[in-house]
């Protein structure tokens, strides 16, 4: 089957992360306000109920623009490169032709390809907005997202903006990795039952099957979101992601790398269902209105 143009790729996975970062932020926000070393035992409402109270709804979007900005980005970067090394892989490995271990790799490729390029730059500057909201005294509390990259730049130099690489490039190549895999697998088990066919519909089973690959995706990678936001806080100074990891191991114990699991698990599960189900409506109508492809990637899964 023809695969989606790079423009179209691009464009519908950019929309796609874009639309699922606004819905599903404050879920992010709580997540990484939770894995903060200065993080108290803090319930998410709690901290939800807190920001509220001293800064409105605004106080919850905090460093929403640096994630939107990168997510769509990212996405538009990791469906490009998914497609890209799908279709290549085969060619470069013959034996791949017809594997399913082709969309692992493939998944592969574009974590480490997102996380290089855009998520780690992202995520960094996110990280330090919302430590600020949190109430740590920091110069960038009232910056806004360009001033704060360019603070950074300025006072950190520019591999700054790179810090955390390693759990980084760890996280989106297990996110990418175990998504698009399960995501396969599990389309393709309900696309294989009549009954969740017509029940479901193209759209439904997109829906489900990305939420559940969400699921998935998140124990997988948790412990890597993890170590990531304490190398990325303000103030830290961490530089090797197995020796952040030793001394958290130490100090907090093995639970340490799961926590903040319920709201990463809330909005893995949205982003997945969103991300998937517009990207592959993106491509539907562009094949619809424009004639320039076959099929989704959702579909070809």
């Amino acid at each position: 089957m023809e695969k989606p143009s790079s423009i179209v790729s691009i464009l519908a996975g950019g929309v796609a992360g874009a639309s699922e970062t606004l819905v599903t932020y404050p879920a992010e926000f709580v997540k990484t306000c939770r894995q903060l070393p200065t993080a108290k035992n803090a319930s998410s409402f709690s901290i939800i109920r807190s920001t509220l109270s001293t800064s409105g709804v605004s106080g919850i979007y905090s460093g929403c623009k640096a994630l939107a900005l990168s997510n769509a980005l990212k996405s538009g970067i990791r469906f490009y490169s998914f497609e890209t090394a799908r279709t290549n892989l085969p060619l470069l490995l013959p034996s791949l032709a017809g594997s399913p271990l082709v969309n692992v790799l493939a998944g592969l490729c574009a974590g480490v390809a997102e996380s290089v390029i855009i998520v780690t730059p992202g995520e960094a500057v996110k990280t330090r907005i919302i430590h600020a909201a949190s109430g740590t005294p920091s110069s960038i509390a009232q910056m806004s997202l360009t001033q704060t990259i360019g603070h950074i730049v300025r006072h950190e130099g520019i591999l700054a903006l790179w810090k955390g690489l390693g759990p980084v490039v760890c996280k989106q190549g297990t996110n990418s990795l175990v998504r698009f895999a399960t995501f396969g697998a599990i389309k393709d088990e309900l696309n294989a039952r009549p009954s969740a066919k017509s029940t479901l519909g193209p759209t439904g089973i997109t829906f489900a099957a990305g939420a559940a690959s969400g699921v998935v995706t998140v124990y997988a990678s948790m412990p890597f979101d993890n170590i990531k936001t304490r190398m990325q806080c303000v103030g830290s100074t961490d530089r090797s992601m197995l020796l952040c990891a030793r001394g958290m191991l130490a100090n907090e114990g093995v639970k340490v790398f799961w926590k903040a699991t319920t709201p990463r698990l809330v909005r893995l599960t949205l982003s997945s269902s969103i991300t998937f189900t517009v990207y592959d409506w993106i491509v539907r109508a562009s094949k619809r209105y424009g004639g320039s492809m076959k099929v989704g990637v959702a579909q070809a899964l």
